[in-house]
């Protein structure tokens, strides 16, 4: 199993391994911190009741937002442009509906993005790595097929990779786990999805979009966005070979907003409703690399595209919108006081450029300590002090920097360095079992409890929807 990181260490990398013994009885565990036993909770899923029906549902996931990356955007906009995020305004709106989500999966108290958006999708908890698939090997109907055979338009958009861990565990049943991109994306091709929008052309090749002649694809984004609603009725967009860029180094590419749009234009057209799900799925991929530019910055793109939804359904009372997060990652924070941690964070307005980005730009064994203090100050506007270059450079060697290791892997070392100049540090690059925020409005959110277990949601979706039950093993 691979964690949601898309960029490897400069020289080296530090694995963690999980053992399941570790973490048996974790769903047991979760549920009595609820204050339910398991049995119990089962049995309520299934008696959930509301007086409203959903046409459409747009579920959309700020994948691996911690607390404090929703509390950072937030503060960011409020400083550099006197408002408040999407998100954050939305928690004032009548009917909103507040939950806090347990996050753990079947064997691990820190869940991975394949076993989350498996958990939304099936109703049951599955073990980390998984897609589609329980532990006893069942392969139940996700949610966007189960949508499709009732007639629904259906769509998937992120910022990933369309193949990544969130999307497929939304769509996908595939044995082989996350870590088979080709699979997932053949499946996804397969199945007839009627919008697919994000990264992964090295998987969505010629010949897998060729095997569903439904498809229109379009590979730019001014190809995107010059087609017309009628113009063809599936549409798969793919915009980079990989991850798509972050949004502090997006350049031709379309924005999460942007695929949003046009994602919504597109299957509101379709008289019986729709299912979408969009994912700003490199605001996990910032915080892993203890990032905060390019994290605040996608979190506020991810914020963008949720203010596309709200304005959609703003003048409607058939649309269902949910906006969450599959887990915490690296629980960053503002950590300085006064107005010296004012001034270092306003900064964080201005980054020019992601760790990768600055990654990219340097030759291994050539590239000098001039070299790593020019191409951090382009990016971050940034200045590093001698002791400060000392240790990028000791890391850039494979040396360790930080003694606790979970922060030490990736590119902690070089975040640790820059929060002394933004006020924001890190806890380490891992994922983490924080409870997470999830937010709902529109017909439906009335049935969702204050407190949830990561499955729970499926069946509140389900129901305000009126989906015909799920395929069993599919």
């Amino acid at each position: 199993m691979t964690d949601d990181r898309s960029v490897p260490p400069p020289t080296r990398t530090t694995k963690n391994a999980l053992s399941r013994r570790t973490f048996l009885g974790v769903g047991a565990a979760s549920a009595a911190t609820l204050g339910l036993p398991t049995a119990a909770r089962a049995a309520g899923r299934a008696e959930i009741v509301g007086p409203r029906q959903a046409r459409n549902l747009i579920f959309l996931v700020a994948d691996g937002m911690s607390t404090g990356t929703l509390t950072l955007a937030d503060l960011l906009l409020r400083n550099t442009q006197d408002r408040r995020s999407r998100w954050w305004q939305l928690f004032a709106e009548p009917g909103v509906r507040r939950s806090v989500i347990d996050t753990a999966s079947a064997n691990s108290l820190v869940t991975d993005s394949a076993a989350a958006s498996t958990a939304w999708a099936i109703g049951e908890l599955v073990f980390n790595g998984a897609i589609g698939v329980t532990p006893d090997a069942r392969r139940p109907e996700p949610i966007l097929h189960r949508a499709r055979r009732a007639g629904k338009a259906t769509g998937l958009v992120t910022t990933c990779t369309l193949s990544h861990a969130t999307p497929a565990g939304w769509a996908c049943n595939i044995d082989t786990g996350r870590s088979d991109e080709p699979a997932i994306a053949a499946q996804m091709i397969e199945r007839g999805y009627d919008v697919l929008l994000g990264g992964g052309r090295r998987f969505f090749t010629d010949e897998v979009i060729a095997a569903n002649s439904d498809y229109t694809p379009v590979f730019d984004r001014d190809a995107l966005l010059a087609l017309k609603p009628t113009d063809a009725r599936s549409i798969v967009g793919v915009f980079a070979r990989g991850q798509m860029d972050y949004e502090v180094d997006r350049t031709d590419q379309p924005s999460l907003a942007e695929m949003a749009r046009f994602a919504i234009d597109r299957l509101a057209a379709r008289s019986d409703g729709f299912v979408l799900q969009i994912e700003g799925g490199r605001v996990d991929h910032a915080a892993h690399n203890n990032d905060a530019g390019a994290l605040i910055h996608d979190q506020i793109a991810f914020d963008d595209a949720l203010g596309v939804a709200l304005d959609f359904a703003a003048a409607r009372d058939d649309t269902l919108i949910v906006v969450t997060t599959d887990h915490g990652n690296a629980n960053p924070g503002l950590t300085e006081y006064l107005s010296t941690g004012a001034k270092k964070f306003a900064t964080l307005a201005d980054r020019r450029h992601s760790f990768e980005w600055i990654n990219d730009q340097h030759e291994p064994g050539v590239s000098t300590a001039d070299d790593h203090r020019r191409i951090i100050l382009e990016a971050t506007g940034v200045e590093l002090n001698d002791a400060e270059l000392a240790t990028i450079t000791r890391w850039r060697e494979g040396q360790p920097v930080i003694p606790f290791r979970g922060a030490d892997k990736s590119y902690g070392p070089l975040g640790s360095v820059l929060a002394n100049h933004c006020g924001v540090a890190f806890v380490s690059g891992n994922h983490t079992a924080d409870f997470v925020e999830q937010t709902a409005i529109g017909p439906g959110a009335e049935t969702m409890p204050p407190m949830m277990r990561i499955d729970e949601t499926h069946a509140h979706l389900a129901k305000a929807l009126d989906l015909p039950p799920a395929i069993a093993n599919f």
